[in-house]
């Protein structure tokens, strides 16, 4: 009876002793591949990002980019702004500590903005989900990778008022993050940081600077319904560095009040379509079908690995595995079997959070918290208030700002952090944003905006002010080149005032070292371009009209109209002889019928020019005088 007791006692422990070995090295394993895709993860953030910082010093926009360098390194030589931004003040300083070199300040730009839209990601992933830190550190720089984004839609990585205006954004939900944690320091760092965002935000764009203010008013109040004493501390600080930018760049506060209203009139003046009625508008969502079958697909196969990674890990593990290696190969081989377009960054995250609805009779619904409603329809709206006022499309405009729709979504489903799911639902989440980022920075690799197509075929390394490099196509290298040759041969020496009335080479007058006259560009092609070009070249200096060379494109598309701006400062054709002749090189799908261009040497006594100059700006009637 002993010996049958002591086998009935001994025999189920023998039988479970090889299930209890079954079961650790179940968990052991599941474990190791936890931390496998952990740190593939953190490998495919850190390819991203270096994969973005090599080709920062590759390609020049011939147009937009110009306007923003010529802006970034002589800010106060303008009195008018196009568009009404003073974001070259604020990166003026950084142009400067980087020695003008173009390629540093591209990296130190994407670092800066990659850096913010890690710790938001960080924030908000530790503030509502249960994870250890090491996750969240992977799992948030996976996301913030969508940060690069906003460099891919004009594949300009030159600090400009796109880049200011998601910084000071980024820097403002981390300011609100932070104000809601417990603790008097981070309540008052936070409010310092929605202070500063704000400021940032109205020297980059002032319209959207009013739509986050609004966005601040109505998560504190309204929805959040604290105390608005915090939020006048953030003012406070906002008004502060507003007060002192002002004694700065105008003297004092009339003075930058008298610039913010003469670039809101120049800028209807232009007629490019940022009237005030036109800002309020409803932009149609464009998307293709394909796009549309991707976004639903996507939703559904993220939505799946969401639900099902709590039960059955293995799986979904090994397609993430997957997705990372093929996000990987993007990067590294620049092929891109999925083709990914900036409108669909909408369309998944919307699918998926209205997937999740349904989920368990609408759990994530049910138990929503005021705090998290009120982040997600903040990070909803984000994108487009980072748009307003814009003449172009909102939605495609506003997805590069994408990181806000998916940390909507993280917000919007950390309801299942109660149910323990916290890990496998924020690595199908980090991991359809890298896949997400690298399909759209590759589509900008292969098609730059305005530039010779594929940066991986740019071989020519080309000189840039500064003493800094950028590689070039061979036949964008050949035409500056040979312009640089030529004009140092005719003469035209570093700082020399030009007037550029081709109306599309400001980058060309950066790199020649030269002074761009009225504007860092006068930009053609818009209703009132030549009214806009005599209004601004009438507020400089006609001792600086009378020595200035000119740079024209007679049969160019956006040739400004040589005679009517010349006679506004009493110059004519007579007075100037062509020093240099040089083709520009054919953009394909951007600039297809480039034409010749002349630069011309002033040859009239500087002092009979001045005279002219002051002459013709007598004679004009008074409604059109801004300065004698």
């Amino acid at each position: 009876m002993d010996l049958a007791y002591e086998a009935g006692r001994n025999g189920p422990m023998r039988r479970k002793a090889p299930m209890q070995r079954d079961n650790h090295t179940a968990r052991t394993f599941l474990v190791l591949l936890d931390r496998t895709l952990l740190a593939l993860s953190a490998v495919t953030t850190a390819i991203l990002f270096a994969w973005v910082l090599y080709y920062s010093s590759y390609g020049l926009n011939l147009a937009d980019e110009g306007l923003y360098l010529n802006f970034i390194a002589n800010p106060f030589l303008y009195a008018i702004n196009i568009p009404p931004s003073l974001f070259g003040f604020v990166y003026h300083w950084p142009y400067q500590w980087v020695g003008g070199d173009v390629a540093v300040l591209r990296m130190a730009n994407v670092t800066f903005t990659v850096a913010l839209g890690w710790i938001l990601s960080f924030l908000v992933i530790w503030r509502f989900w249960t994870v250890g830190w090491p996750h969240v550190a992977v799992l948030s720089a996976g996301m913030a990778s969508l940060a690069l984004i906003g460099y891919s839609h004009f594949r300009l990585l030159t600090p400009s008022y796109y880049t200011l205006t998601f910084q000071s954004l980024l820097m403002v939900m981390i300011g609100l993050l932070l104000a809601d944690w417990p603790g008097r320091i981070h309540q008052v760092l936070g409010w310092i940081l929605v202070g500063a965002g704000g400021w940032c935000c109205f020297m980059a764009k002032p319209t959207t600077a009013a739509a986050i203010a609004l966005v601040v008013v109505l998560y504190v109040v309204v929805l959040r319904r604290k105390s608005l004493l915090p939020m006048l501390g953030a003012a406070l600080v906002a008004l502060a560095l507003l007060i002192v930018t002002a004694y700065v760049i105008d003297g004092g506060i009339t003075g930058l009040v008298t610039r913010m209203v003469n670039n809101a009139e120049m800028e209807l003046l232009l007629g490019a379509g940022h009237e005030v009625p036109l800002m309020f508008r409803i932009d149609g969502l464009a998307t293709s079908r394909s796009q549309l079958a991707i976004a639903v697909l996507a939703a559904i196969a993220l939505l799946l690995s969401i639900l099902m990674g709590a039960t059955h890990k293995l799986l979904p593990s090994l397609v993430l595995a997957a997705v990372l290696i093929v996000t990987i190969a993007i990067a590294l081989l620049g092929t891109d079997p999925i083709s990914i377009k900036p409108t669909t960054l909408f369309l998944v995250p919307a699918f998926t959070c209205l997937g999740a609805m349904f989920y368990r009779k609408g759990i994530v619904l049910r138990i929503q918290a005021p705090t998290t409603i009120a982040l997600t329809i903040t990070f909803l709206v984000l994108p487009h208030a980072f748009a307003l006022g814009s003449a172009i499309n909102y939605w495609f405009l506003g997805s590069m700002g994408a990181l806000f729709w998916i940390l909507a979504v993280v917000v919007f489903l950390s309801p299942l952090a109660q149910q323990g799911r916290s890990v496998a639902t924020l690595v199908p989440l980090a991991v359809f944003a890298q896949l997400l980022t690298a399909s759209i920075i590759n589509g900008s690799i292969l098609k730059p905006f305005r530039q010779v197509k594929d940066l991986r075929g740019y071989t020519a390394v080309t000189p840039m002010p500064g003493g800094g490099k950028l590689v070039l196509a061979q036949s964008f290298h050949d035409y500056l080149a040979t312009a640089r040759a030529q004009a140092r041969a005719g003469g035209l020496e570093v700082g020399t005032p030009v007037v550029d009335l081709t109306g599309i080479s400001p980058s060309l007058l950066y790199v020649l070292e030269t002074r761009a006259l009225g504007l860092p560009w006068l930009v053609g092609g818009y209703p009132g371009s030549n009214a806009v070009a005599v209004e601004t070249l009438g507020l400089e200096n006609c001792a600086d009209l009378a020595k200035a060379w000119l740079l024209i494109e007679p049969e160019g598309q956006y040739q400004l109209d040589q005679a009517s701006i010349m006679s506004s400062f009493g110059a004519g054709q007579a007075d100037y002889v062509a020093v240099a002749t040089f083709d520009p090189p054919v953009f394909e799908g951007a600039y297809p019928n480039q034409h010749k261009r002349f630069l011309f040497k002033p040859v009239r006594l500087a002092a009979l020019a001045e005279q002219s100059c002051r002459e013709a700006r007598r004679q004009r009637p008074h409604s059109q005088k801004w300065s004698q």
